[in-house]
């Protein structure tokens, strides 16, 4: 699944929906794959996401619509997610108990485009990439669908008539009016390092998450970290704050890091080496950075690195300069 990515048959069936509606008879194209509608929507097949791909662009040429991302999005019915993912979202009240469901089930959708959080200055963000070539035409129908599935979602929880402010798309293309109006500030940024839908969320909005009986916390690292990987950067942020979100004692949270090699100190630490990493190949000075990631001082820094990784700052920054 690594190697070659895969999603849901079922999702190229709102791209199907929308041709029968506008009188374009999808059995030709859908011929050109050797495959039918019926059998698109089995809803445990996975097939390559090229060739969803190409049917997302057959789609777009012959309904003529360069925005049938948006389109078919809106004739997402229950065949588009997963059976397991419907279940668990139907009994979902709280925003958090969304995002943390997305996150650990996106794998049941397939490999064909990855889904993580983040908060940044203030705004949280839903943050989305596809597997799709870029130089593909699908990849920024796809891009668009995706977003606007995750609207949907959104809106089933936070009312009908929400909009984001903006979004913001890794593709470059020129502006689709019907999708600028979907935001409330009339802005869409394109050409960003990924895409994402942002919302006026914090940390502070989350509540203790919902947990089934029969579901155990050691079966939940990956909420855990997506959860830490989400806020770590937030003023408030601690293990307390996590320990509560999941309604477990601070110690059951740290067993549950030791249990995967680590320990929750570590693992936020690795993540502000990553993140310090980042920055500094962007141009930032050895002091901003320590600044910017709540060290005391740049030789507190400069010894976080240099455990982490074999190498202080600088040492770090002459390596890049110095790889071919």
């Amino acid at each position: 699944m690594s190697s070659l990515p895969v999603c849901r048959a079922a999702l190229s069936t709102p791209f199907i929906h929308f041709l029968d509606e506008h009188g374009r008879d999808p059995s030709q194209l859908l011929k050109r794959f050797r495959i039918n509608k019926e059998t698109l929507a089995t809803p445990n097949l996975y097939i390559p996401s090229h060739v969803i791909g190409l049917i997302i662009d057959s789609a777009s040429k012959a309904s003529g619509h360069r925005d049938i991302g948006f389109h078919a999005a809106q004739h997402v019915g229950n065949q588009a997610l997963h059976p397991e993912l419907n279940k668990q979202l139907v009994n979902i009240v709280e925003i958090s108990d969304l995002l943390n469901t997305l996150l650990s089930l996106q794998h049941l959708q397939g490999s064909h485009f990855k889904l993580w959080f983040e908060s940044y200055n203030g705004e949280f963000r839903i943050c989305h990439q596809s597997s799709l070539k870029v130089t593909n035409t699908s990849y920024e129908h796809a891009n668009e669908f995706t977003t606007f599935l995750i609207i949907n979602l959104l809106k089933a929880h936070l009312g009908a008539s929400w909009q984001p402010r903006y979004l913001a798309f890794d593709h470059h293309c020129t502006p689709k009016a019907k999708i600028v109006g979907q935001t409330t500030e009339k802005k869409v940024c394109y050409g960003t390092r990924y895409s994402y839908v942002p919302i006026d969320f914090s940390l502070t909005d989350m509540v203790p998450l919902k947990r089934h009986p029969e579901q155990r916390l050691g079966c939940s690292i990956t909420r855990v970290k997506g959860i830490v990987n989400t806020f770590w950067q937030e003023e408030h942020f601690n293990i307390d704050f996590v320990a509560h979100l999941f309604g477990v004692s601070e110690r059951t949270l740290q067993r549950l890091f030791i249990q995967h090699n680590t320990t929750f100190r570590d693992y936020i630490n690795q993540k502000k080496i990553e993140k310090s990493m980042e920055l500094l190949q962007q141009g930032l000075s050895v002091q901003a950075v320590a600044e910017k990631l709540h060290y005391s001082d740049p030789s507190n820094f400069s010894r976080a690195m240099k455990k982490h990784i074999k190498l202080t700052p600088t040492q770090y920054l002459k390596n890049l300069t110095c790889t071919p």
